[in-house]
């Protein structure tokens, strides 16, 4: 599992080579972004979307669109989860994870 995207953005080359490195024979499966307060949040999850369909191995899953509507769910920078957060975000991984491997 990869998280990466929410201090700043990278390039598509950078993506291109991590999965290169990573390899196709693995799975993976990175967690897209919520950091409403920075503008890369989009470009980040963009590129996500888009290198999914290019690595047949790349699964995305969309912490974005399952936590946005709940703020009550982050710390008052809107970007890391909080004791009410936590337990979602880890059982919402898992269970992306866990549905990719049946």
């Amino acid at each position: 599992m990869i998280g990466l995207g929410t201090n700043g953005p990278f390039t598509p080359e950078q993506l291109d080579q991590m999965m290169k490195i990573i390899g196709p024979e693995r799975n993976v499966f990175w967690v897209n972004v919520r950091v409403p307060t920075r503008a890369w949040q989009n470009d980040v999850n963009g590129l996500l979307k888009a290198s999914a369909g290019k690595y047949k191995n790349l699964t995305i899953i969309d912490w974005y669109g399952y936590s946005n509507p709940h703020n009550d769910w982050f710390y008052d920078d809107l970007v890391h989860p909080n004791p009410t957060g936590n337990p979602y975000y880890g059982t919402y991984i898992a269970k992306a994870i866990l549905a990719k491997a049946k």
